[in-house]
């Protein structure tokens, strides 16, 4: 600084800026005020006493532990205890769905709980006199299975009939029928929780048909409220 303080009162250079002695005294001691005090708080300290800070910290956390065989007995119970009921609540609302279609591209899904076996449509016999929703009847392990078309309950357009076309067997409790699919694609899994309300619909008759919507794109039915439904009271079977 007495070097400084030595020096006339002309203009000094500081990098490519030219500034008049006062200007440059105050720019020079702020620098030499700021690289002190960051040097002070944030360099100056030993690399020994910044590892003997972390092994405070750490030691700190780990206090909070319990050390006593006791008390660690109790803390692995209750986390195999929190573990049991997080894996059975997960089966309760878990299940799965056969996924297929109607017309080209209408996603549906029946829960397994109310799915027998599927059928290849073979000898399907229309029934006179019977509303436009009933597809037929087949001989089904010696009793006639009544079947349902669901694009007439789902307002979807006819579509010629192709090698994927199958019959969905159903039940709930006495009531069984067979449901006329136009392909099968396979199986996934749900959650009733995660099923999106139906919303009110032109193409749907009923919104008692309708168990929710899973994923968005896939039409969830609901079997006991479908099968239960008064027009179906003729397609009934013991």
């Amino acid at each position: 600084m007495a070097k400084r303080n030595s020096q006339t009162d002309v203009s000094a250079s500081l990098g490519e800026m030219t500034l008049s002695k006062p200007q440059f005294d105050e720019a020079l001691a702020f620098a030499e005020s700021g690289v002190s005090t960051f040097v002070a708080a944030d360099i100056a300290m030993p690399p020994l006493h910044r590892e003997s800070e972390v092994s405070q910290r750490v030691q700190t956390a780990w206090s909070l532990m319990p050390t006593d065989a006791l008390s660690r007995k109790i803390l692995q119970e209750r986390a195999q205890l929190l573990a049991t009921v997080a894996n059975e609540q997960k089966h309760e609302v878990s299940d799965q769905f056969l996924c297929f279609r109607l017309g080209s591209i209408e996603r549906y899904g029946i829960p397994y709980a109310h799915l027998q076996e599927l059928l290849y449509v073979g000898s399907l016999a229309p029934v006179p006199c019977t509303p436009a929703f009933i597809a037929g009847v087949v001989n089904h392990r010696g009793e006639l299975l009544t079947v349902l078309d669901l694009k007439h309950f789902f307002r979807i357009a006819a579509t010629p009939r192709t090698g994927e076309v199958r019959i969905v067997v159903i039940q709930h409790g006495s009531m069984r029928a067979g449901l006329l699919v136009d392909g099968v694609d396979g199986n996934e899994n749900f959650r009733t929780a995660d099923l999106a309300p139906p919303l009110n619909s032109e193409g749907v008759f009923n919104m008692e048909h309708v168990l929710g919507i899973h994923g968005g794109n896939v039409t969830m039915l609901n079997v006991p409220g479908l099968l239960s439904d008064p027009a179906l009271t003729v397609g009934r079977t013991a």
